[in-house]
């Protein structure tokens, strides 16, 4: 079980769209932060989580992971031309190019699909959920979101993680692909 959990965070940035609590959405904004509640399916193995969304449009998007006592323990930060995935447990990290994750998740991601999932309009049929589902090999994993709390407008400048305390290492010592 804890074998998935990497592999989980990498493509929860790409599972988690968006329903929020009814509120008005402004027309025009420059930043998001959300709450969420992730249930992810991975062939037998299900995972729930807690996550907090951060996005800089067109700039930046971070995810925040807790599978336990709301301590973070993966990160993601999307940028406009890669994906890196920190192990804030083990200190280490390693970056993804869109192009080389498209060869083994459909769709294929990229900065503005993930904004698009992050930042979707509100559903009132959807109840605040939304399912998706990822071919991943011969895996497809299945997420549900539900999001609690959506903030405009209220971030400062994008706050990447300071990389020099990691290590930096080969994706397969972070995710079992």
């Amino acid at each position: 079980m804890k074998r998935f959990i990497p592999i989980i965070t990498l493509f929860c940035l790409l599972l988690c769209s968006c329903g929020t609590q009814r509120q008005a959405e402004p027309r025009r904004y420059n930043t998001l932060s959300q709450k969420a509640h992730a249930t992810l399916q991975f062939d037998q193995h299900k995972y729930t989580m807690n996550c907090a969304v951060q996005m800089w449009r067109n700039e930046l998007v971070v995810l925040s992971l807790q599978p336990a006592l709301g301590i973070e323990m993966f990160r993601l930060e999307a940028t406009t031309d890669s994906v890196c995935v920190i192990d804030k447990m083990n200190r280490r990290y390693t970056t993804l190019a869109y192009d080389w994750i498209g060869k083994k998740v459909h769709p294929t991601p990229s900065l503005k699909l993930i904004q698009d999932y992050v930042s979707a309009p509100l559903s009132k049929q959807k109840k605040n959920q939304n399912h998706l589902h990822l071919k991943v090999g011969g895996h497809i994993i299945s997420v549900q979101c539900t999001f609690s709390q959506r903030e405009y407008n209220k971030l400062t400048s994008p706050r990447r993680l300071e990389l020099k305390k990691y290590k930096r290492v080969s994706l397969r010592e972070i995710l079992p692909l």
